[in-house]
């Protein structure tokens, strides 16, 4: 990938909403939309890093995810404005969201997006959703997938009783779970055994791929 994080980084630090777009959109050149997430990941990983190490303050960290969300916000309608249209019976569905306790939600937003550019109807429930309310959501929504997501390894027993709550859902949603921690602990060892574990956006596509091929209910087993 042809970019500097610490070029992005300052521009979203700095509040830069329509530089740092220009600077994204050169980035990916034309090309698939992961280029585009993929260097947004990577920077505010960075930004995420340099809190950690009390380089810039929490209102820095803040002004930076504002950018970000709104540059997500951006690609999205972008996207989807351009994209050709979808023809079927009724788009698939899959819904999103951060377990209790989990304040970072960019991730959540990033795959909402792809999933809805790749022609699904999604939900970004965000941060922080209790579990009565994600299954309260999940049974009227009727989802083929439901994804959470978990950087704070903290909330891993969390995450476990979400699962098997799901799970129980009875039109039998395949559930997704990604974030930080997915690409630095093992988090097959805290999950049920049917849950599939997401890294990036590679494995992303090869879901949508795949479920394209499936019928509805049950669609995964890992």
């Amino acid at each position: 990938m042809n970019f500097q994080v610490e070029e992005l980084s300052k521009l979203l630090l700095n509040g830069k909403i329509m530089k740092a777009w220009a600077y994204l959109e050169s980035v990916a050149n034309g090309k698939d939309s992961k280029v585009f997430y993929d260097a947004l990941k990577e920077t505010m990983y960075y930004v995420g890093d340099l809190w950690e190490e009390n380089v810039i303050s929490v209102a820095d960290e803040h002004i930076a995810s504002h950018v970000c969300k709104n540059l997500l916000a951006y690609k999205c309608f972008h996207s989807i404005k351009h994209a050709p249209e979808i023809l079927s019976f009724r788009k698939k569905k899959a819904m999103f969201f951060c377990v209790e306790g989990e304040e970072h939600d960019l991730g959540v937003h990033m795959v909402s997006n792809y999933f809805q550019e790749n022609g699904w109807e999604t939900k970004c429930l965000g941060a922080n959703l209790p579990l009565v309310h994600a299954m309260d959501f999940a049974e009227k929504f009727r989802p083929e997938v439901i994804g959470l997501s978990v950087n704070i390894a903290y909330n891993l027993p969390a995450v476990k009783k979400y699962i098997e709550a799901l799970e129980e859902l009875p039109f039998g949603p395949a559930i997704l779970v990604g974030g930080k921690l997915a690409e630095s602990h093992d988090l097959e060892f805290h999950c049920p055994p049917n849950t599939m574990i997401i890294r990036n956006l590679t494995e992303i596509e090869g879901l949508i791929k795949y479920m394209g091929t499936v019928q509805y209910g049950n669609a995964i087993n890992v």
